[in-house]
């Protein structure tokens, strides 16, 4: 029983780490719980355990899920428990895991929990984040020090996940100082000075970096690039009935021309502005053009789309919509300049996962049927500057997003609708995977979201400009676009994360080679 309370305190360490709660300093020993209850049992308990702190976790953390389904959704409260259980129990297993390689493979070794450990999580962590359609990158541990601007800097070589392999170096070192059984064997003395020098020395060769890097920051002499964000704050059961239609335009194009009175260089709609398809439906697209022609300032806005649009011949009634969640970007005379189909939809939110088992569910956007994925990076060019479009929570995957920073990108633009989330964390959790994917890439971004968080987030990961939620309001935020080569992260990708892959089973092998601490005293 005493270890199942250590893996629970675990869970909830690692809850409080991430916003709303930001208790970031939390994460640097939230694991240590969970190896001390993993360290003695077997392989089996030790999964057993790590699923149950995965469980508390991300039932704290994730727990805005039903707000969505059940609100938004207009699905069941018992089916939306049943879903929340099962997106938990799939994470968890992840931490269940961990937990089992770990033990396993460790050989109550000091040296070998260090070592296997980071990379370890860091490797299951990297695989839950990247599938090209089920990937879910939300809650991985290096977001929790979005606002530990040291911290972040090295994301910049080795994306979030080398955060992450930091926080658990450090809770590895913690727990080999801490645990008692490594201080009854002269050896092992040895080995618990050389772990608490190479955390220490880890931690401060990381944190010196990232001191290194702001205190590099360029001083910007040229005039920075001033990029109006538009908040309309539209409920969701507004969005999409036709009987606020009007209601809606009008107060995006309200909000716009006031802030097109301090003259922009570009205006910004959020994700899906527009309750109609852009294009398609005349009196929409009227109003819409007619608005960015008044203020005459090149615009990005969201919009659903029908792919049939581009094509010349008319759509057969017969033939199924083929519909993409889409960003526009139009100059300053309404004239189309690009377009952006969103490539990572949102399971339940565009399209229904596994439709013939789950043919009970609908998604959540009504009226309306599954999105198809676009099929590139889209870069765009204003001016001297080149920038891209994410969507959604297209934001949250490093390697989606770099691409467009990799083909010249300056900076990027995030449109998004969080009204899902409700006035719970998620908001908050979605805005500091901003921060890292500006650190990542050394590029500015700024963001609109329909109901909040809308601002900017400058290239070092600082929060720049930032609205509450829930409320109409618009920003001028100021940035300057990258001018130099892509980085390291933006070139090269995850370099790092397929290192610790290539890591683990190595260290698993050299671990399960080790003498368990009770044959010679050692190993």
């Amino acid at each position: 029983m005493k270890d199942y309370l250590k893996a629970i305190l675990s869970g909830l360490l690692l809850a409080f780490a991430f916003p709303k709660f930001n208790l970031e300093f939390f994460a640097w020993f939230a694991l240590v719980p969970l190896l001390f209850a993993i360290y003695s049992v077997n392989a089996r308990r030790a999964l057993a355990l790590g699923f149950v702190a995965g469980l508390v976790f991300y039932f704290i953390t994730l727990s805005w899920v039903i707000n969505t389904l059940v609100n938004y959704g207009n699905i069941h409260t018992v089916v939306s428990w049943l879903i929340l259980t099962l997106l938990v129990a799939y994470l968890s297993l992840y931490m269940g895991l961990f937990s089992y390689i770990v033990n396993r493979f460790s050989k109550s070794h000091p040296v070998n929990i260090f070592l296997l450990a980071p990379v370890t999580w860091t490797a299951l962590e990297f695989l839950r984040s990247t599938h090209s359609i089920y990937g879910f990158s939300w809650q991985g541990l290096g977001y929790s020090q979005f606002q530990s601007l040291p911290v972040i800097q090295m994301a910049s070589i080795t994306g979030v996940y080398g955060i992450t392999a930091l926080i658990v170096v450090v809770n590895a070192g913690l727990f080999v100082l801490l645990h008692p059984a490594f201080g009854k064997y002269p050896a092992w003395r040895n080995y618990r000075k050389r772990v608490a020098v190479a955390t220490l020395l880890f931690l401060l060769l990381c944190v010196g970096y990232g001191k290194w890097t702001l205190s590099q920051a360029p001083v910007f002499g040229t005039p920075p690039i001033r990029v109006g964000l538009i908040q309309g704050n539209i409920p969701q059961q507004m969005k999409w009935d036709p009987a606020y239609r009007n209601e809606v335009l009008g107060r995006y194009r309200n909000l716009t021309l006031e802030a097109a009175v301090f003259k922009p260089d570009l205006m910004v709609w959020p994700e899906a502005v527009t309750p109609f398809f852009f294009g398609r439906d005349f009196a929409g697209t009227h109003y819409v053009l007619d608005t960015v022609r008044q203020m005459q300032i090149p615009i990005v806005l969201g919009s659903p789309a029908l792919k049939e649009t581009e094509q010349e011949h008319a759509v057969s009634k017969s033939e199924p919509l083929r519909l993409t969640n889409s960003a526009y970007f139009l100059s300053g005379h309404g004239v189309q300049l690009g377009r952006y189909d969103k490539i990572h939809l949102v399971p339940f939110g565009e399209f229904v996962p596994f439709r013939s088992i789950l043919f009970f569910i609908d998604k959540m956007v009504a009226n309306i049927g599954d999105f198809e994925r676009g099929e590139e990076a889209t870069v765009f060019q204003l001016d001297d500057h080149k920038f891209a479009v994410s969507i959604c929570f297209e934001i949250i995957f490093p390697d989606l997003v770099r691409q467009p920073v990799k083909q010249g990108a300056g900076y990027l633009v995030n449109i998004t609708n969080d009204a899902w989330f409700g006035r719970s964390a998620a908001s908050y959790q979605h805005m500091s995977m901003v921060a890292l994917r500006a650190v990542e890439n050394r590029v500015p971004i700024v963001r609109a979201a329909n109901t909040g968080i809308s601002g900017s987030v400058d290239a070092y990961g600082r929060i720049v400009d930032a609205t509450e939620i829930f409320e109409e309001d618009w920003i001028i935020a100021r940035i300057y676009p990258q001018t130099s080569e892509p980085g390291f992260y933006s070139t090269y990708g995850d370099i790092f994360s397929y290192l610790c892959l290539a890591l683990v089973p190595l260290f698993a092998f050299m671990g399960s080679r080790s003498r368990p601490p009770d044959t010679f005293g050692w190993v």
